[in-house]
Formats: structure tokens, C-alpha cells, sequence
């Protein structure tokens, strides 16, 4: 470097501003930006170069799971969709049985379901920046009515 001449980093524009000096920078960036850096000294600048910091969106929670038809008979399906939240960087919806995480059924913003007993399904956001918290909703399943024989007398 020339006479008096130091590192300067910029954001926004090459010499627009100044975020720090020297030949390292610590950020933390909330939004994807660009930086740019220079050598300046008492005689002239050099020209910048710039760099990327790319910053993922995390995903938000989805608000609630709206249950196509509840009480169904054994042997029919329903139709789960989840409302509300928003997938970030990465991200898709992930649908399990059991508890959250526990059993992956499918994923996507709606699914088919046919449970053989009352079952209550759970969906989250997973992505690059983690996964959110789970809602859950129940799909309830009649019983089929219990059938009794007796015995024929024969006598």
C-alpha cells in the first residue's frame, strides 16, 4: 500500500458506507449485502472489490391445520392442509404421525390421510435455518359397530 494508506470497507457503494478498516471486517448483516473494499491514501484509491454476505430467511410457524372431513368411517380419507406460516431459505413443509419429528407420512402444503384409528398428525417448516415449531390436528375415526353372534340352538 502507499503513504498513509489503509483498508476501508464500505456498504451500499464502493465509498458509500463505512462499515470498518483494516484488513478484516466483522459483520452481522439482517438482510442479504454487498461490501465493498478499498485502499485509500494520501495519493489516490485503489478500486474496489466487493463481496456477497448472503443471509437465508428462517421460516415462521404455520398457524393451524384445517381438517378436510373429521369423523370419518374406517376405510375413508381426509384432506389436512396447513395454514398460515412461511417457508424461509430451503424450506418445505414436513408432515408426521406419532408425535412431531417422530414418523415422516409426506410433505407439501396439503396431504391424504386414511387413518384406521383416531389419529392426530403434526406439520413444521424444515429448512437451512432449522425447522419451526409443530401444530398438530386430530383426525377423529368412528367405530365400526360391534357385532354380536349367539350361538344357534339346535335343540
Amino acid at each position: 500500500m502507499g503513504t498513509g494508506a489503509s483498508w476501508k470497507w464500505y456498504s451500499g457503494s464502493c465509498g458509500g458506507t463505512l462499515v470498518g478498516t483494516g484488513t478484516s471486517i466483522n459483520v452481522t448483516p439482517s438482510v442479504t449485502t454487498t461490501y465493498y473494499v478499498r485502499a485509500e491514501g494520501d495519493c489516490n484509491n485503489t478500486s474496489c472489490i466487493s463481496s456477497t454476505l448472503t443471509v437465508k430467511a428462517n421460516s415462521t410457524t404455520p398457524s393451524s391445520i384445517t381438517i378436510g372431513t373429521d369423523n370419518i368411517c374406517p376405510g375413508s380419507s381426509s384432506t389436512l392442509t396447513v395454514n398460515g406460516g412461511s417457508l424461509g431459505t430451503g424450506a418445505s413443509l414436513k408432515w408426521y404421525s406419532g408425535s412431531c419429528g417422530e414418523t415422516l407420512i409426506s410433505s407439501g402444503t396439503n396431504i391424504d390421510v386414511s387413518p384406521s384409528v383416531t389419529t392426530t398428525y403434526y406439520v413444521r417448516a424444515e429448512g437451512d435455518c432449522g425447522v419451526t415449531s409443530c401444530v398438530g390436528g386430530t383426525v377423529t375415526v368412528k367405530s365400526l359397530p360391534l357385532i354380536v353372534t349367539q350361538p344357534v340352538n339346535t335343540t
